[in-house]
């Protein structure tokens, strides 16, 4: 499925996010703390916006976008080529313990067959002390704005999506997953369970999104 949206996967984020992914991508990435000279990895970098971000703020330090779709990866090489790119699996990083001062992923959790796993995999490829860093839809809240959000979700969504992208079956699988999506507390407590030190959650737009940051433990 994301084979079939690599080619328009940047615009159908900016389009259906309207116009917040980039500002919510720099925020991601500033809240790694990452360095000059750092070291970072991107899980799930698609086509390499996040990834870009954390090489700006890495100056000459080692950026890594991993993704399990190849024409991905593809894209991303073409739209930012200066990050490193592997096809490897969220699951099983294939990466040494205690590698990176940064881990990320950005709206790719909640499509892992285990998000604590995945969680769990961040954490174990960090250097003590290392950050990582989660950005995710949220469970819509209760009340008039939730059942706004959610409507968009269920309905905008993938009416939108697949008429931008020719691919609408992509789009309505996309949107029935919202059920599939954690309250933010809940987020803390996987996090929390998978051995993250110190998880916490910032909710951005409206609180339809959640940053979630936590370190490796010492």
């Amino acid at each position: 499925m994301f084979d079939r949206l690599a080619g328009r996967y940047d615009l159908l984020n900016t389009v259906l996010s309207g116009g917040a992914d980039g500002r919510w991508r720099r925020r991601t990435a500033a809240a790694t703390g990452l360095g000059p000279g750092g070291q970072a990895l991107d899980v799930a970098c698609g086509s390499g916006k996040l990834t870009a971000e954390l090489r700006r703020q890495a100056g000459g330090g080692l950026v890594v976008g991993m993704d399990f779709s190849g024409r991905m990866l593809l894209e991303a090489k073409r739209r930012e080529p200066g990050p490193s790119y592997v096809r490897g699996d969220a699951l099983s990083l294939p990466f040494p313990d205690r590698t990176f001062d940064a881990v990320t992923i950005a709206f790719g959790l909640r499509n892992l067959a285990d998000p604590e796993l995945g969680l769990r995999e961040m954490a174990r490829v960090l250097k003590p002390g290392g950050r990582a860093v989660v950005l995710e839809f949220v469970r819509p809240r209760h009340g008039p704005l939730g059942r706004l959000y959610r409507a968009y979700l269920v309905h905008v969504l993938p009416v939108v999506g697949g008429l931008l992208s020719g691919q609408p079956r992509a789009y309505r699988y996309l949107s029935s997953t919202v059920d599939s999506y954690l309250a933010p507390q809940e987020l803390v407590g996987l996090a929390r369970k998978a051995g993250w030190k110190d998880p916490k959650i910032r909710l951005l737009t409206l609180g339809t999104v959640g940053m979630l940051s936590g370190r490796a433990a010492s």
